[in-house]
């Protein structure tokens, strides 16, 4: 196929006359309406992904309903079918001894399933031992992991332990349905947390709190970037709705879990801790992806083909002229000494890419960099763009995949089915808009946010909460893509470069808006900022064998690489709540404090129990206890090491390959295989343990 001259995402619509796209917040589009965007993906040769959902509303009008009291209960292999005296029935399927799916069916049919395979992609995991009991005024269907309960009158639902004893949730009245939404109610426990949600822009523990489960595209504090029908809790129990439709769950008491559909359809997991819980949860819904080793470089996101004359953004942008201008700043990276990894150099509404494309992506990989590209409404080129032209990588947007939901869903399956089957290459895609199941196609980022402190403050437990419901790759724009000052650039990036996957986007920020600020390239920043960026990018690119393993922890277990506190040290009374909403573990041996405010001291960091090194000084901290005062300057991250914690590293390089990754020098010694922390390039000797004050609850 013949690549376009100007721009790739052009595209009809049925009337035969080109869209001018619109633009949103000053660069991304409002999502387009239902007729537009099914009019784009069928051009760009997607299948239709059924009607668009609205976000969830105002209750609709209408009798609340239950299912009335159960008449009876029959049992097909591992399948129980419960009828009621209303007409509905319920479905309990035990998939395995710790798994199992509740389906209820207010008309008494099992035909309307929306989601089919889409969210629960493996449910067959061989023969399971299951017994029933009547034990009079509930069913008992029991496995050797729990008991579930079907109580009769009225119908009702509740799951033990296997002892029959030890509950793990349990439904304070019937589930009830309006015309149009179902709603679960649940036992709260008196400390019973709550997490996930998907990419929720806030802090990760949830008791108390109301999460939409619906897509909106504002990407402002407390509103929910990627949202996924899945969350857990400190129970011991996780469950997935098995819906595209939108909802709202309220974490109070009772717990009140609701979608706007007349049906209830959940998967139900239960472990002994959280981890087991992360590992049954995306064992049916998907473990999160295998990223390509560069997919966890530095990603630059701009538009370098301004002199496009459907270009929204400034025509006459110096060194961004045409697409083959984005190798003039790969030079300048490298000659900066900037690790660096992949660029997508026509981000922007009119963008495009200048063709031949095939010569700019050559000329990028013999820098070291891939090439991703951006699409606004579909995927129409996209064999060509990976087969032909070499392109590696795919960010979609909300000008095409807005919507979200299925949607979305099916854009990014595209966009994946796009690399993988027209190069030997893994899939890596960028995406907004994700929902369960997102983990295992792609990377989701917080949308159109600013440079600011306040900004960067909730980003640390928005990217380290996502991660709670298996969203091992979740990132934010470094410094946003509005605004930006040198300084919040720099710390931004610090923290950043601890979690797997991290991009900036250059073209929408503030143009020299203060001294040293260019753009949102680390290596365009003036000193001290430029030897800051550097010093934390190659940090980064030392840490690539760490943090690649812990990748593939997570692709093997669900268990993320950036995780919340809890995941880690899920008996510690602080680690569990918002109180370490402002840190995190990257990996299991390194606990990453952000700085997320104007200062150079560093308050409230929690040190669990254990023996926690100071990575840049030696200084050994004993926990459990809270650390303040702490110094950190404008070049210093406060970063500690977990007392037998094992970081494997390799030399510094710039980009993936550049050196052999040696375990061994000449002489036969180990080298390059802990944490150089000294000018010596060995790690300084820890001091004796320095006492930290008792353990303090939230404030």
């Amino acid at each position: 196929m013949r690549l376009p001259s100007i721009r790739r995402s052009r595209r009809v619509p049925l009337s035969g006359r080109p869209r001018s796209p619109r633009r949103r917040a000053g660069r991304r589009l409002r999502a387009p309406g239902a007729a537009l965007l099914a009019a784009a993906l069928t051009v760009a040769g997607l299948a239709a992904a059924g009607p668009l959902v609205a976000p969830a509303t105002a209750a609709p009008s209408g009798t609340t309903a239950t299912a009335g009291d159960v008449t009876g209960l029959t049992r097909s292999g591992n399948t129980f079918t419960v009828t009621a005296s209303s007409g509905a029935k319920a479905r309990v399927v035990v998939a395995r001894a710790d798994i199992f799916r509740l389906w209820l069916s207010p008309d008494g049919t099992f035909t309307d399933d929306p989601a089919g395979s889409d969210l629960a992609v493996t449910t067959d995991f061989g023969s399971v031992p299951v017994n029933h009991t009547d034990a009079g005024a509930y069913h008992r269907i029991s496995t050797g992991s729990l008991a579930i309960r079907v109580y009769k009158s009225p119908l009702r639902f509740a799951v033990y332990r296997a002892d029959d004893t030890t509950p793990v949730w349990q439904e304070t009245r019937p589930t009830s349905w309006t015309g149009g939404r179902t709603t679960q109610y649940l036992a709260r426990g008196a400390n019973e947390q709550f997490y996930g949600t998907g990419l929720r822009l806030g802090e990760w523990a949830l008791r108390d709190k109301s999460v939409p489960i619906a897509v909106d595209n504002k990407w402002r504090e407390n509103d929910n970037a990627s949202p996924a029908p899945f969350y857990m809790s400190t129970n011991g129990y996780g469950v997935m709705r098995n819906t595209w439709a939108p909802g709202s769950y309220g974490f109070n008491a009772p717990t009140t879990l609701t979608h706007d559909e007349k049906r209830f359809d959940a998967w139900y997991f239960t472990g002994d801790s959280l981890k087991s819980v992360l590992d049954a949860y995306t064992d049916v819904s998907g473990k999160p992806f295998m990223a390509p080793m560069w997919g966890f470089e530095l990603g630059n996101a701009d538009c370098f083909n301004a002199s496009n004359p459907e270009y929204q953004g400034d025509h006459a942008r110096p060194r961004h002229q045409t697409t083959p201008d984005v190798v003039g700043y790969a030079a300048d990276a490298r000659a900066a000494d900037m690790p660096s990894g992949w660029f997508l150099p026509n981000d922007g509404y009119g963008c495009g890419y200048t063709a031949p494309l095939k010569s700019t992506v050559d000329a990028l990989r013999a820098k070291g960099f891939q090439t991703g590209l951006w699409t606004s409404t579909g995927l129409g080129s996209i064999a060509d763009e990976v087969a032909a032209a070499g392109s590696r990588g795919v960010k979609t947007d909300v000008a095409w995949i807005g919507s979200g939901y299925k949607y979305a869903f099916d854009g990014v399956q595209q966009a994946v089915d796009g690399i993988e089957k027209n190069s030997d290459a893994r899939r890596f895609v960028w995406t907004v808009d994700g929902w369960a199941g997102t983990q295992r196609n792609a990377v989701v980022w917080t949308g159109d946010t600013h440079g600011t402190w306040d900004d960067m403050r909730w980003h640390v437990p928005a990217i380290t909460g996502a991660g709670l419901s298996g969203l091992n790759y979740a990132a934010g724009d470094i410094d946003g893509i509005f605004g930006g000052s040198p300084q919040t650039y720099t710390r931004d990036l610090q923290w950043k470069a601890f979690t797997p996957a991290f991009m900036t986007m250059s073209g929408w920020g503030a143009t020299n808006p203060s001294a040293g600020y260019h753009d949102k390239q680390p290596w365009r920043f003036a000193e001290p900022y430029l030897s800051i960026n550097r010093k934390y990018l190659q940090l980064k690119m030392r840490l690539m064998p760490y943090l690649y393993t812990m990748s593939r922890v997570a692709h093997e277990t669900g268990v993320p690489s950036t995780r919340a506190m809890v995941l880690e040290y899920p008996d510690d009374p602080v680690a569990r709540s918002n109180a370490t909403s402002g840190q995190f573990m990257a990996g299991d041996s390194l606990l990453v404090a952000p700085v997320v405010s104007d200062t150079t001291v560093r308050d409230g960091i929690h040190l669990p129990a254990g023996t926690w090194t100071d990575y840049w000084t030696g200084r050994t901290y004993q926990g459990p206890g809270r650390l303040d005062g702490y110094r950190a300057p404008l070049d210093t991250l406060p970063l500690f090491v977990k007392g037998g914690g094992i970081v494997p590293m390799w030399p510094q390089m710039n980009h993936t390959g550049e050196k052999p990754p040696r375990g061994f020098n000449s002489a036969g010694r180990a080298r390059d295989r802990g944490m150089p922390v000294g000018s010596d390039g060995c790690a300084p000797r820890p001091s004796r343990p320095v006492a930290l004050p008792g353990l303090r609850g939230p404030s």
